[in-house]
């Protein structure tokens, strides 16, 4: 007898291939195991940073954190600090890193995810800090005003951020540059403090104050937290309007929420700043007449009296402030403001000048790192000029005051120091014509100072209220 053929078509030939491979590959990836690893998602900043910027790195799943932490070098070498959210580490350094220096990140083989598995080969990326930008309101003559920002080192570059028909109020920058925190105007007189990407352009409204002006917002220095001031209208209540107090925006919830910073209402706060570790926020209390400072870590508030109306300027570290203050005046005399020091820790009191120095001090700004104050001075004596001149001293030693602008025709007013400490950023106003006449026509112009070498470059006119974009 003969045997039946099994009629095989060319199809079923193809399949039962296809299945053998399939096989193959099954038993192939079982006897090597795992050769694929932990895969990184994600790396930033890449090609170009700012000076603020943390350095992050998304894994594909959960990290032995440790593992990560001990392989992870960047170079030039910096000092920092990690910290993880899910399957992101973040190294934030401990300065904000210099312009024009280039660094190169890596993280090396051998990093384990909680299930074991194993980063295969080395990650490597690189990014070079960008200059920062200069942002302020323009123009001063005219409504609307909005934002500009402009590289100082060329001035024709300044480009437009909002476009508000009915104009900003104030504005703050975030802590990483990336974002802008401004009170937008409204035509019934209230306002809303609203978030620009400066990436991508992005709006996000952060406040709803119908009946209210909610402006003057501050950054808490981790980009979490924003306080803002806060007026209520009370139109139904026929009451007038509320004194000021400051809420603080919550952005780690979605949406943004709000709250006040005191729930006791006789606090009634405003001019806020934070210490550079968030823990600790100073505001003036208009109530009690003094200076208050809020540690979050404790709950307690200091309260250092005070008759200047602001609250001063809080140490990076938290630990002391400087703060304006006159002498009780008396009928017929002539009173000059002063800066006093506080050490929050030890309670010790002193001065940076006295009510018997030929001086009167106006702001005070800290360092970065907390060694240098910028203060804005006139004398009264023979050294007397119309406007304030900004002046850099050391606490330590505040006798000692170096001029850092020394120009008569000019008054210095808002200023702030760059995240690097090298730089700060003026806002001034021409006082006097070519033929020392009062200078009528003048409208505030934005300088930029360089600390070591003195350089003084105008980098817009007509503009106010500026501020640093690290």
């Amino acid at each position: 007898m003969t045997q039946p053929r099994l009629n095989i078509s060319p199809f079923d030939r193809t399949v039962w291939i296809v299945i053998v491979l399939v096989i193959g590959l099954i038993i192939g990836t079982i006897a090597l195991g795992d050769r694929v690893g932990v895969t990184v998602e994600r790396v930033s900043p890449l090609g170009e940073a700012r000076s603020t910027s943390g350095i992050g790195v998304t894994f594909s799943e959960s990290m032995n954190r440790d593992s990560v932490t001990e392989r992870f070098t960047v170079t030039p070498e910096i000092t920092g600090t990690f910290s993880w959210s899910a399957d992101t580490v973040t190294f934030v350094p401990d300065h904000a890193l210099p312009p024009g220096e280039s660094y190169i990140v890596e993280i090396g083989r051998g990093a384990q995810s909680e299930s074991g598995r194993e980063l295969i080969s080395t990650v490597q990326f690189s990014f070079t800090v960008r200059t920062p930008r200069v942002a302020y309101l323009y123009p001063a003559d005219n409504a609307p005003q909005n934002i500009w920002a402009v590289d100082p080192a060329r001035p024709d570059t300044a480009a437009q951020i909002t476009f508000s028909p009915t104009g900003i109020y104030d504005f703050a920058v975030s802590p990483d540059g990336s974002q802008i925190a401004f009170s937008e105007r409204a035509t019934d007189g209230t306002s809303d403090i609203k978030l620009i990407d400066l990436d991508t352009g992005g709006l996000r409204q952060l406040t709803n104050c119908p009946d209210s002006a909610c402006t003057t917002p501050v950054w808490r220095p981790d980009g979490r937290v924003i306080a803002y001031e806060r007026v209520d209208f009370n139109s139904s209540l026929q009451v007038g309007r509320s004194p000021t107090r400051v809420w603080l925006i919550d952005l780690t919830t979605t949406p943004a929420s709000t709250r006040p910073l005191f729930q006791e209402s006789q606090l009634l706060s405003y001019n806020a700043q934070w210490s550079a570790d968030g823990n600790r926020i100073a505001v003036f209390d208009s109530s009690s007449v003094a200076i208050l400072v809020y540690d979050f870590t404790t709950g307690e508030i200091t309260a250092v009296p005070s008759r200047s109306g602001t609250s001063g300027a809080l140490s990076p570290d938290g630990t002391k402030l400087v703060f304006p203050d006159v002498p009780p005046i008396e009928e017929g005399q002539n009173v000059s403001q002063y800066l006093r020091l506080v050490d929050l820790v030890s309670q010790e009191l002193g001065y940076i000048s006295t009510p018997d120095d030929p001086v009167e001090d106006d702001q005070a700004r800290w360092s970065p790192d907390g060694e240098w104050l910028a203060i804005t001075r006139r004398y009264t004596d023979d050294r007397y000029t119309r406007g304030y001149q900004l002046y850099l001293i050391d606490p330590d030693s505040p006798a000692d005051a170096q001029p850092l602008t020394d120009d008569p025709s000019y008054a210095d007013g808002v200023y702030y120091w760059d995240a690097t400490g090298t730089q700060i950023v003026i806002q001034r106003l021409h006082l006097f014509d070519e033929n020392g006449q009062p200078d009528n026509l003048a409208r505030p112009e934005i300088w930029t100072l360089d600390i070591a070498s003195g350089t003084l470059t105008r980098v817009a006119t007509n503009a106010y209220l500026p501020r640093w974009v690290p």
